[in-house]
């Protein structure tokens, strides 16, 4: 072929081609042999043979341009190919200055473009001592490519010729462009909706992949090996089949997953005529493993010979083409459609083993230093002779050593176990042995409760120690502890009066303020347990709550209501708590006394609170975090801080109150302030946080700030658990790392358990279970749902909770992991939301035939098919639901994606968008300030223009987004307007008109230059 003839790529060349562009110089697709040759070695017969390789192989001097954008190939003229040499004889340590040589040869950049992608270097160590290593980018060359050059190389210096290739590998090429494969449809079936592998990572994932290894060995002696072939015949498998059904059980176990997809590479040389043309030939599949079930190994091994038989068959398809096919979401930081590789090597690796192909040098394996990986993991089994070899090569950006070895000692021990008994129940297969065992069940005790005294009796204790104390603040109104309970008893008075009697249920609708905590305290006092009904919860919502608990009576700020005819009977309940529930209906979550009251003496000691500490009160009382401010307070004789007009008052509340001791907030909350409050309380001392996952880079930020001056602690717990259940102290190795939930507290048990209910080892992962002190009684009315979530602990007495959620035990530090969710749950600004219970509602509307909601961020998007409108669903949504379950965003199509099993395929969703309907009355800012705020509104709400008349939330801004706005506006203006502003004038031209008032009082109090500098500032302010 002429230089100047170009030729087309494969699609798996393409690939290559493409990832070279998007991270030049990755070595992750470089691939070598390297050999320690012992003898008299020729340098010039070496050097020749490297000459005839590649004048007989056109891959070896192709070079890999463009035209506009799209790759061709060019073969170039033969030439010769350098041999680096370098004598490292003298070096202090030859061996180690090889291996360094031998790593920077291996990940030294290639330039496609150039071509002649071969590199070669010859290490001398002695006179009769030598290291070859040979680098080729992948993209012209395989596995079997690097074998069939390495005979070649031998067979050269040993004078013979090496029969020339019958096949061009341009034309293999032109022919594989031009040919239609036949398995597109098997694949998009095998493949629709893939699963993730989600090994519990030791660091964050980058944003684009890397491939910085490591590697992990095990050698089996040739008893194992004689033992895995007794067992294939007993299996009726191959070697193949076997090891790779035990390498995805043992992902399977550290991931607790059922469901997942490994890579395994295929030759790709159908044609016997290929088998002498070096290059780029081998291929990809995906074998997807269903580990589900109550079955034994045997049952798996059948099922991998099925799924491998079967895409063996449909091999003819690139997965760059199955890619675009099923239309999967780009992601650059890891493979779409497996995350994990398995390659059985069967033959001799001549790269790396003795052979005498060298005219009687002796040739052996060299270590090639630091591997390159293009996958999370990937095992590599070398069968041979009388041995067997396991290699696990691990990306160093994701894992520590010692996760991967314990994926290594995983395999190992399924590999011994099955052996034994290939018809194993795979539940009953080792997870864990007798001493680890006893470890973490030490490591999920909590320590020993202190002996606690009722909690209403520690509140009565206080106001009669200090009756004239401040028990509450609400503004500028101040209500002391003897003011506090003899108001709490006029009410509870009442109540028995309209004649509720110990041990039912009452609810409690009172508006935010001192009447509230009065209300409630007196619903203690009557004996009954209180159900906070939000009185701005939807009517509809409310009825049904008030309903569902069947309580005796409603306390509202006008008075006590009756309530049903036939109250629920509820003995030593402190309260009854709605969560959302994943069948359309609410969860009502029975919370008794002594949970109660073990938890807040462990709170009240763990956060050292006093009768000086001032507490903030943020939480709705439709929230479990308000019995963690309001109770321990109370107990110990501090003052709350009550925030009568909501969340959107705790900036400026901090802002002007110094004397403020003690916060409790949502994580995204404190997140979101971090950027909104220049100065935190002076005598600020303690942040709790809690309700979903603390980002590293907060808490660096906050240290940054703050150091060890404030105590941050990370706290988890389902409102199942009575408030919380687990905590931590979050410093500087949390800035590193995910942050931890920490450890049970007192009188708590936790395990990590796999769906047998088995413990599982640290580091992998599992579903989180609770049991002991502070478990709820379980839910109202709901007795099937109680007995499937609420079962007996298998682990020590009474009842054990399913949490749902996804943790794991790290291994270098005896905290337990946050990782997610076991099913669709979502968590949106730090509350449970059940997708199912949204989509019901949703559903309920006489327009709207299917629903589908997912979280995007912390926005909550709803998608909807239906001759109906975005704000008429939500509108609808609304009258029913809390605010905090109605979706932000509506999105209006002709029908939902769905995969090949006939679910809602949510990867498929389009991205968020605004119907056009939303912009039906759309006037263009007309000022400067309003050119400001609709240009922040743009910025930080999932819409590409905002007009005067638009309003915040109802275009998808909710409390946080809010404080970004603020947040923004200072940093854009230095102007400072308090967070209910917004809430209060939320359009764009309201919003701006209150800029503009603020900046006009500003400028007032500036000299005539800083005037003039703030006004230029607000007319450039707009992104």
């Amino acid at each position: 072929m002429a230089e100047s003839e170009a030729g087309i790529l494969t699609a798996a060349q393409q690939r290559l081609w493409f990832l070279d562009r998007l991270d030049p110089g990755d070595a992750a697709y470089h691939i070598s042999t390297t050999s320690r040759l012992r003898g008299q070695l020729d340098y010039e017969l070496l050097t020749r043979a490297y000459d005839d390789a590649t004048r007989r192989h056109e891959s070896l001097r192709t070079r890999f341009g463009d035209h506009d954008g799209v790759p061709y190939q060019q073969v170039q003229d033969p030439r010769p190919t350098p041999v680096e040499y370098a004598d490292l004889s003298a070096a202090p340590d030859p061996q180690a200055a090889a291996r360094a040589r031998v790593e920077e040869l291996i990940g030294r950049p290639f330039d496609l473009a150039q071509g002649h992608l071969i590199r070669v270097g010859l290490l001398r160590l002695s006179a009769d001592e030598h290291v070859l290593c040979t680098v080729v980018h992948h993209i012209v060359g395989d596995g079997w490519s690097m074998n069939l050059l390495y005979r070649q190389i031998t067979e050269s210096y040993r004078g013979l010729e090496p029969a020339a290739p019958a096949v061009r590998y341009l034309d293999h090429a032109a022919a594989r462009a031009g040919a239609a494969g036949t398995g597109l449809d098997f694949w998009a079936g095998v493949l629709a909706d893939p699963p993730t592998l989600d090994l519990p990572l030791d660091r964050p994932r980058p944003p684009v992949r890397t491939s910085a290894g490591g590697v992990v060995l095990r050698e089996f002696p040739g008893d194992t090996l004689r033992a895995v072939q007794a067992a294939t015949r007993q299996l009726r498998c191959t070697p193949y089949m076997l090891l790779v059904t035990l390498y995805e059980l043992a992902l399977a176990q550290l991931s607790g997953q059922d469901d997942l997809t490994v890579g395994t590479p295929v030759a790709g040389r159908d044609d016997t005529a290929l088998e002498a043309v070096f290059g780029y030939f081998s291929g990809m599949l995906v074998l997807r493993a269903d580990l589900s079930g109550d079955v034994t190994f045997r049952d798996l091994v059948l099922r991998t010979r099925k799924s491998f038989m079967e895409a063996f068959a449909h091999q003819d398809i690139p997965f760059e083409d199955l890619t675009a096919r099923l239309d999967l979401p780009r992601d650059l930081s890891r493979n779409a459609l497996f995350q994990a590789t398995f390659t059985l090597h069967t033959t001799m690796n001549v790269s790396a083993t003795a052979t005498d192909g060298f005219g009687g040098l002796a040739a052996e394996a060299f270590d090639s230093g630091t591997p390159h990986v293009k996958t999370d993991v990937a095992m590599d089994v070398q069968l041979g002779a009388d041995a067997m070899d396991v290699a696990l090569t691990y990306n160093r950006d994701l894992f520590d050593p010692a996760t991967a070895h314990a994926l290594a000692d995983r395999f190992t021990a399924l590999l011994h176990t099955v052996l034994a008994d290939p018809d194993a129940r795979v539940r009953e297969l080792p997870l864990v042995d007798d001493d680890t065992r006893a470890e973490l069940l030490r490591l999920g005790t909590g320590p020993d409760l202190a002996p606690d005294v009722p909690l209403l009796d520690r509140i009565e204790s206080t106001v009669a120690a200090t009756p004239d104390a401040i028990a509450l603040r609400s503004g500028d109104e101040q209500v002391s502890y003897a003011r506090l309970w003899t108001g709490a008893g006029e009410l509870a008075e009442s109540l028995r009066a309209a004649g509720v009697a110990p041990g039912a249920l009452v609810g409690v609708s009172v508006p935010r303020g001192a009447d509230l905590i009065v209300s409630l305290l007196a619903v203690w006092r009557v004996g009954c347990g209180y159900v906070p009904l939000d009185p701005q919860l939807p009517a509809a919502r409310r009825d049904a709550m008030t309903a569902q608990a069947a309580v005796a009576a409603v306390l509202t700020a006008d008075g006590v209501l009756p309530g049903a005819a036939e109250p629920t009977t509820a003995p030593d309940a402190a309260y009854v708590l709605f969560t959302s529930g994943s069948t359309g209906t609410p969860k009502a979550v029975l919370v008794g006394r002594r949970a109660l009251d073990d938890r807040t003496t462990w709170m009240a000691a763990e956060y050292a609170l006093t009768a000086a500490d001032r507490v903030v009160q943020f939480a709705g009382v439709g929230f479990d975090t308000h019995a963690e401010e309001i109770w321990p307070t109370l107990a110990t004789g501090g003052t709350l801080v009550l925030l009568p007009d909501g969340p959107q008052s705790l900036p400026e509340l901090l802002a002007a109150d110094p004397a403020v001791t003690v916060l409790d907030l949502p994580t995204a909350y404190w997140q979101a302030l971090l950027d909104v409050v220049p100065a935190w309380p002076a005598a600020l001392r303690l942040v709790i946080l809690g309700g979903e996952q603390v980002d590293a880079a907060a808490i660096a930020t906050w240290r940054d700030r703050h150091a060890d001056r404030i105590r941050l602690v990370n706290t988890y717990g389902p409102t199942e658990a009575t408030i919380i259940a687990t905590a931590t102290d979050l410093g500087g190795a949390d800035t590193r790392r995910r942050p931890p939930i920490g450890r049970p507290l007192a009188g708590v048990r936790a395990y990590v358990l796999d769906r047998f209910g088995r413990l599982v080892p640290p580091g992998a992962a599992g579903e989180l279970c609770l049991a002991g002190a502070g478990l709820a009684e379980g839910y109202l009315g709901q007795g099937e749902l109680t007995a499937e979530r609420f079962a007996p602990d298998p682990y020590g007495p009474g009842l054990m909770y399913r949490t749902g959620d996804r943790v794991r035990w790290r291994r270098d530090e005896p905290v337990l992991e946050f990782l997610g969710r076991v099913d669709r749950q979502l968590k949106v600004r730090g509350v449970r939301i059940e997708p199912g219970e949204v989509e019901a509602v949703l559903t309920g509307h006489p327009g709207v035939g299917q629903a589908a909601v997912v979280a995007v961020g912390d926005t909550l998007v709803g998608y909807v098919t239906g001759p109906v409108g975005a704000d008429e669903v939500r509108a609808s949504a609304a009258r029913r639901l809390p605010a905090l379950l109605v979706p932000s965003v509506v999105v209006v199509l002709a029908e939902l994606p769905l995969t090949r099993n006939g679910k809602v395929d949510l990867r498929a969703l389009p991205p968020v968008t605004v119907g056009q309907e939303l912009r039906a009355d759309y006037l263009a800012p007309r000022t400067d300030a309003e050119v400001l705020v609709a240009g922040i509104f743009t910025e930080l709400l999932p819409i590409e223009r905002a007009g005067a008349h638009d309003d915040f939330f109802a275009l998808g801004g909710h409390s946080l987004l809010a404080t970004r706005v603020i947040a923004r506006l200072r940093a854009t203006v230095e102007l400072d307007l308090p967070i209910r502003a917004l809430f209060d004038r939320p359009t764009v031209a309201g919003f701006a008109d209150a800029v503009e008032q603020a900046l006009v009082a500003e400028i007032d109090r500036l000299t005539e230059e800083e005037a003039a500098a703030q006004l230029l500032a607000a007319g450039q302010g707009a992104p």
